[in-house]
């Protein structure tokens, strides 16, 4: 078994990366960095001249002296010719274990029913081998309800014994007081979903608003960081004013992160997706939102919302420093569709998909083949190529309102598959 407080080194094209599993610190090394570290790793001693980057490791992470460093992923690595950044193997791996759930939202991307299926443990176990093996740090568990799942404590137990974080997103639906200490015991940070307050809430979440109090603070008095996810279609953004005061009533958060609404599942006729609203007034929506909630607990957004948050240069409001380019602080702040290279999907029946919204996307099975090969695949390779080209990888410029944008290595043009949210450079060509 993996001691789950060991740092985890990981090579990359770049060098590598330092995965700190206490509080998912991500540290990007240069090469010799990596080199230096590696070898640390290995022999338990490290040269003179690493001094500098060992004092940098105490500042950046939880703790480093006395801690373990394990060796992870893949070291036939190599720079790609289209410019496009591709991890190794991914860092997150999305992971539905069931099409199960009692409530039958109208809006659920999954479509997900009282009737659907669980995933079969000895399947999912074999895939957390195959993810663990590629070097992923984290999960994130999903459903489908995953509380519903029979053998959730064992899942949860396997990802820590394989050195992963696993973080889970529940409705409270069978929040036993024994699944909250399941989850207080393995989990990273549980996420619970808000599109509204009140009566609001109910017309997406079947759980109710008053289960979803319950919830937050039921986890929070087990002291298990709890994140608040809040998806913003048309509607919810329009009630974001007052989504953002409920949650800055809120103490104890461990964060809240925003999400681009996809119009998958039963969601395709139940909402809008922000891309159908002018960006001005997006931009303006989410930056009054962020500005206020940041100074409350820690703030962040999926990659689908990097179109509309370009302007912001999300993690620091007050954009670029006298010394810093706009490109290069966007490329600190921002990140493009994460889809086949940092980052992929799981079904149930293990179905690898570039993300948990393109199923018709999928690029294999892990009953068939490892991942690591699934990764390195041609029809892998293909989605990465479309996506490059999007803007100008390898050449090529799909849309010429990105060709003149210094954020279109970190933006990478959007969602490749739907329009989910526009720029102030209108990408889309909405107007």
């Amino acid at each position: 078994m993996i001691d789950p407080s060991a740092l985890a080194l990981r090579p990359e094209p770049f060098g590598g990366i330092l995965f700190d599993p206490l509080d998912a610190t991500f540290v990007e090394l240069d090469r010799e960095a990596y080199d230096a570290l590696a070898a640390f790793a290995r022999t338990g001693s490290a040269p003179a001249e690493a001094a500098p980057l060992f004092d940098d490791l105490r500042d950046t992470l939880s703790t480093f002296d006395g801690r373990p460093l394990r060796l992870t992923g893949d070291p036939a690595i190599r720079p790609r010719a289209d410019g496009l950044a591709v991890l190794s193997g991914p860092t997150l791996v999305d992971f539905q274990i069931t099409d199960h759930c009692p409530l039958d939202c109208p809006h659920c991307y999954a479509e997900s029913t009282p009737a659907g299926r669980h995933g079969a443990l000895d399947d999912i176990l074999m895939a957390l081998d195959q993810i663990a093996e590629v070097g992923a740090f984290q999960l994130a568990i999903g459903g489908g309800e995953p509380l519903s799942h029979p053998h959730i404590g064992a899942i949860l137990a396997r990802c820590r014994a394989l050195g992963m974080v696993p973080n889970l997103t529940t409705s409270g639906v069978g929040l036993t007081d024994a699944k909250l200490d399941l989850l207080a015991d393995h989990c990273g940070a549980v996420g619970v979903s808000l599109e509204g307050v009140g009566d609001d809430f109910a017309a997406y979440r079947k759980s109710g608003f008053t289960r979803f109090e319950r919830t937050v603070s039921a986890l929070q008095d087990r002291g298990v960081p709890t994140v608040l996810q809040v998806t913003l279609n048309t509607d919810t953004f329009a009630r974001l004013p007052q989504i953002t005061a409920y949650i800055e009533s809120l103490d104890g958060l461990y964060g809240v992160i925003f999400l681009a609404f996809k119009p998958v599942g039963r969601g395709a006729a139940f909402g809008r997706p922000l891309a159908d609203l002018p960006p001005a007034q997006v931009h303006a929506g989410l930056e009054a939102a962020f500005t206020t909630l940041a100074r409350r607990t820690r703030v962040g957004f999926d990659c689908c919302l990097t179109p509309a948050v370009a302007g912001l240069m999300a993690g620091d409001l007050e954009g670029p420093g006298p010394d810093e380019s706009t490109a290069a602080h966007a490329a600190d702040h921002l990140e493009g569709c994460s889809a086949l290279r940092s980052s992929l999907g799981l079904s149930p029946t293990l179905d690898v998909m570039p993300c948990t919204f393109t199923a018709a996307h999928a690029v294999g099975n892990l009953k068939d083949r490892h991942l690591r090969d699934i990764w390195r695949d041609m029809a892998t390779e293909r989605w990465r190529h479309a996506l490059a080209a999007r803007t100008g990888g390898g050449g090529n410029t799909a849309n010429p309102r990105c060709a003149a944008c210094g954020n279109r290595a970190a933006c990478l043009g959007g969602c490749p598959v739907m329009d989910l949210a526009n720029c102030d450079r209108d990408y889309l060509g909405r107007t």
